[in-house]
């Protein structure tokens, strides 16, 4: 397989994770979350008690990472590529800040206070403005997902439109 293919997949592969990201994110958002946060500290109970199999704890950061591998061979193997190189690291820059970064450091320590402390170690209005940061947070990193989708298929369709002129 040439590079060329090669570079086009790769970059394909990363634009497509992207957007399941975004599209898992936007989904969390509509469907999850109205149940987790209705009736704090009982929802929260409530979901703890039905997300015993699976979470999106468990799978948000093992696809991130795995979007962020695809993303940097994707980097390196358009790196010739100017205008496709400036936004695939605008993209994963994005994500880094955005939605990894953003998480370890504000999301998940609200998620073990809200989850694992609850309201046997907090106060019932300690855990509603813990959630109401979390949600009010949630936006940025949604926000993030969206910016870091529509760069990497911008980058998507830069490469796509170079490989149709070229021949």
């Amino acid at each position: 397989m040439k590079r060329r293919s090669v570079s086009f997949v790769a970059v394909l592969t990363y634009t497509w994770l992207q957007i399941m990201l975004f599209g898992g994110l936007v989904a969390e958002t509509l469907l999850v979350y109205p149940n987790v946060f209705a009736d704090i500290p009982r929802s929260f109970e409530a979901t703890m008690e039905f997300m015993q199999v699976t979470d999106p704890g468990l799978l948000f950061p093992p696809f991130g990472a795995a979007t962020i591998l695809v993303g940097l061979i994707a980097l390196v193997l358009v790196w010739r590529t100017r205008a496709v190189r400036y936004l695939l690291a605008s993209s994963l820059a994005a994500f880094g800040l955005g939605n990894a970064l953003f998480s370890v450091l504000f999301a998940w320590p609200r998620n073990v206070i809200m989850f694992e402390e609850g309201a046997q170690v907090h106060s019932v209005s300690y855990l509603e403005q813990i959630a109401q940061e979390f949600v009010l947070g949630h936006w940025v990193r949604l926000v993030a997902s969206l910016i870091t989708a529509i760069l990497a298929g911008a980058g998507f369709l830069t490469l796509s439109r170079r490989r149709l002129t070229a021949g």
